[in-house]
C-alpha cells in the first residue's frame, strides 16, 4: 500500500545526513511495493566494526532477530541488510532458509564472513519472504550511494517522511560524526524499540561498554514513545562503530571524560529519531508530551504515564480538541495505584484543570479549547506523592489511523 498523505507534524525541512567514513551504502529496488521505489538498504563496512543491538521483548520474534542474536556473540559487523515490505516473521522454515540464502549471497558478493552479517526486516507479518525478488535485486552491480538519506527512504513502510540525522563533535581534537536513521509510524509501543533504528559512530569503544551505552540511551529515547500501544515482532536498534578514532587512553567506563561530548550527542540523536517517529505516527495530527511528576517512585510514574499515553479515549479527545480531563483520571485510576485525589493536579499547557479532587473553579474553558488547537500539546500530572518523574511522548488518534490500518495489505 502507498500513501500520498504526509504527516502535518513532519519537520518543515528534511536535512541531508552525512555518510560515515568506512561504510558504503547500497540501495536496491526488489519490487516489494506496488510502485517503483528503493526497498532495500545495505551497509558494507570496509573493515570489521563493532556492533551493539537491542531487540523486542515480544514472545514471537522475526527470524531475523534469531539470526542476529546468534551473530551478536562476536559483536563484530561487516554488513547490515535491511528490507521493507516483508517482516519475515511467522514464515516457518522458508523464512529461516531465506536468511541463510541471503547471507551466502552477500558473503560471496562482498567477500564478508557470514557470522558478521546482520539482517533486519520490516513490513507485513506472516507472508512468505520474497527471497527470489531480493536475490535478483541485490545481484545488480551498483556503485555506493553517496546520499545516506536514501537509506532512510528505503526502509520506510507507512512512514510519510524519511527519518535521519547527523551530529558532529570534537573527539580528542578531531572532528567526529554520528549518523542515525530510523523508521516507524504504526505498531509503536516500545519495550525496547518498536521500530528499526541504525546509528553509526566512529569511536573505538569496548564492545561491552557499547552495549551498555545502547541499552541506556534506548531507555531514554525509543522506550519513551508510543503511538498505538502495539509492540512489534521485529523491533531492533543497532549501534555500530567503524572504530576509526582511537582514544588517547583506553575507555574503561561510561563516565570516561573522553566520551562526555560523544554521549551528549548520541543521546540527542536517539531522542531526535524517537521524536520523529511519534511525529509520523499513523494519522497523527497532534504531538502530545506527558509528564508525570512527584510520584512516589519512577515505576509508579512510568506506569501512569504509559496508561495515559495509550488510552484511546484520551487520544481521541485530544484529536477532537476536547479537554475531557476525566479520561486522564480514568487512565490513572486503572493502574490501581494509590492516589490522593486532593493532591492530584492535572494541567493542559499552562491551564490547571483540577484542584483538590474536583474541577478547578478558576478554569477558563474557552482558553483551554484554544490551546488544544495547537499541534503540540503538553500534559502535566502532578501526583503530589514524592519526587520521582517520568516523561513519555505520544500522539492523538484520528480517523486516518483507521483508514491506514483497515486496508494495510490491500
Amino acid at each position: 500500500m502507498t500513501y500520498k498523505y504526509k504527516s502535518p507534524l513532519a519537520p518543515k525541512k528534511i536535512n541531508k545526513i552525512k555518510a560515515i567514513a568506512g561504510v558504503d551504502l547500497y540501495t536496491f529496488s526488489a519490487g516489494l511495493y506496488n510502485k517503483h521505489r528503493s526497498d532495500i538498504a545495505l551497509f558494507i563496512f570496509n573493515k570489521p566494526g563493532s556492533i551493539a543491538e537491542v531487540f523486542t521483548k515480544s514472545s514471537i520474534k522475526s527470524h531475523t532477530l534469531h539470526w542476529n542474536k546468534k551473530n551478536l556473540k562476536s559483536r563484530t559487523v561487516k554488513a547490515i541488510f535491511i528490507n521493507a515490505g516483508n517482516a519475515n516473521t511467522f514464515t516457518g522454515y522458508q523464512g529461516v532458509k531465506s536468511i541463510t540464502e541471503l547471507a551466502k549471497k552477500i558473503s560471496s558478493q562482498y567477500d564478508i564472513p557470514i557470522n558478521k552479517f546482520f539482517v533486519c526486516s520490516t513490513g507485513v507479518i506472516g507472508e512468505p519472504y520474497p527471497i527470489k525478488k531480493i536475490l535478483s535485486a541485490i545481484s545488480q552491480k551498483k556503485l555506493p550511494n553517496k546520499d545516506w538519506l536514501n537509506s532512510a527512504k528505503a526502509i520506510m513502510t507507512t512512514d510519510t517522511f524519511p527519518k535521519g540525522i547527523t551530529r558532529s563533535f570534537k573527539f580528542n581534537g578531531i572532528n567526529s560524526y554520528i549518523t542515525g536513521i530510523s523508521k516507524g509510524s504504526g505498531m509503536i509501543e516500545p519495550n525496547m524499540a518498536t521500530m528499526l533504528g541504525f546509528v553509526f559512530i566512529e569511536i573505538n569503544i569496548p564492545k561491552t561498554l557499547l552495549q551498555k551505552m545502547l541499552i541506556q540511551v534506548t531507555e531514554e529515547s525509543f522506550n519513551k514513545i508510543t503511538v498505538d500501544g502495539d509492540e512489534s515482532t521485529n523491533d531492533t536498534v543497532i549501534l555500530a562503530s567503524t572504530n576509526r578514532l582511537i582514544p588517547n587512553k583506553a575507555i574503561k567506563t561510561l563516565n570516561d571524560p573522553q566520551i562526555r561530548n560523544f554521549k551528549k550527542e548520541l543521546k540527542y540523536v536517539f531522542q531526535y529519531l524517537a521524536n520523529l517517529i511519534v511525529r509520523d505516527g499513523e494519522g497523527a495530527s497532534k504531538l502530545i508530551s506527558i509528564n508525570v511528576k512527584n510520584a512516589k517512585s519512577e515505576v509508579q510514574a512510568k506506569k501512569i504515564a504509559k496508561s495515559i499515553a495509550n488510552s484511546q479515549l484520551f487520544k481521541t479527545a485530544i484529536y477532537g480538541k476536547d479537554a475531557n480531563w476525566g479520561r486522564i483520571v480514568m487512565a490513572i485510576s486503572k493502574t490501581y495505584e494509590a492516589i490522593d485525589e486532593n493532591k492530584l493536579k492535572i494541567t493542559f499547557g499552562n491551564y490547571q484543570v483540577t484542584h483538590r479532587g474536583a474541577e478547578n473553579k478558576m478554569l477558563n474553558k474557552s482558553k483551554i479549547k484554544n490551546y488544544l488547537k495547537k499541534k503540540e500539546i503538553k500534559i502535566v500530572v502532578d501526583l503530589g506523592l514524592g519526587n520521582k518523574t517520568y516523561d513519555i511522548l505520544t500522539c492523538d488518534l484520528s480517523h486516518k489511523y483507521i483508514d491506514i490500518n483497515a486496508s494495510y495489505k490491500s
